[in-house]
């Protein structure tokens, strides 16, 4: 199946993103990997909804993707 953007996936499913309020100091934990990993064949996976800015939090414990280290925390989702 492709996408208007050209992305071809294998299939129709699309998992859409979820707020598990896992995170701590608004750091993605190690245990995301796994969770996403496990679900990785599943199709396109639109992931957790994240904090875009120190000022921008909807709930706790979820993570953010605006400083340096939040975006290496997340590297280890998207490697898995």
């Amino acid at each position: 199946f492709q996408l208007a953007s050209g992305l071809i996936l294998k299939n129709r499913m699309v998992m859409a993103p979820m707020t598990r309020c896992r995170a701590k100091n608004s750091l993605i934990t190690p245990i995301s990997a796994d969770y996403y990993a496990q679900r990785a064949s599943a199709g396109l996976i639109v992931t957790e909804g994240s904090q875009i800015s120190p000022t921008a939090i909807g709930y706790a414990n979820t993570p953010g993707c605006y400083s340096d280290e939040q975006v290496e925390a997340w590297k280890v989702i998207t490697d898995a």
